[in-house]
């Protein structure tokens, strides 16, 4: 084999390494951790937790820490904001019962979450 082959062969291999390597790399998870004076949900209030059908309400997370960023979630209904410390959440027919609203606060220290329960009925 000359030379220049060699020189093919090696950059095919270190390329090969370098894929299978990226390839093996996890996905970096925020990790959930113990609430501090640097993070954490001290709690989450709704303006009502009872409503009706296409009733409008606000829930706000009250926190601690600095540079946090929020997501929230829902298991049925409908939010507006679910990046900022309020949301607005209101629920169609189909969401008749209780339901889980979720918020992830996290910043550098990691992640928390709570969760409230929003019954709905007609």
């Amino acid at each position: 084999m000359n030379t220049k082959a060699k020189v093919w062969m090696s950059i095919l291999a270190l390329i090969l390494f370098t894929t299978i390597i990226q390839s093996c790399e996890k996905n970096k998870e925020v990790p959930e951790v113990e609430p501090s004076n640097n993070l954490a949900i001290d709690s989450l209030v709704a303006s009502k937790t009872n409503i009706v059908v296409w009733e409008e309400i606000y829930i706000t997370a009250y926190t601690r820490g600095s540079n946090l960023s929020y997501l929230w979630s829902t298991n049925h209904g409908s939010m507006l904001g679910q990046d900022s410390i309020t949301v607005k959440y209101w629920a169609c027919p189909s969401c008749l019962g209780s339901n889980t609203v979720k918020c992830e606060v996290s910043n550098e220290y990691g992640m928390v979450s709570d969760t409230i329960i929003i019954n709905v009925s007609y």
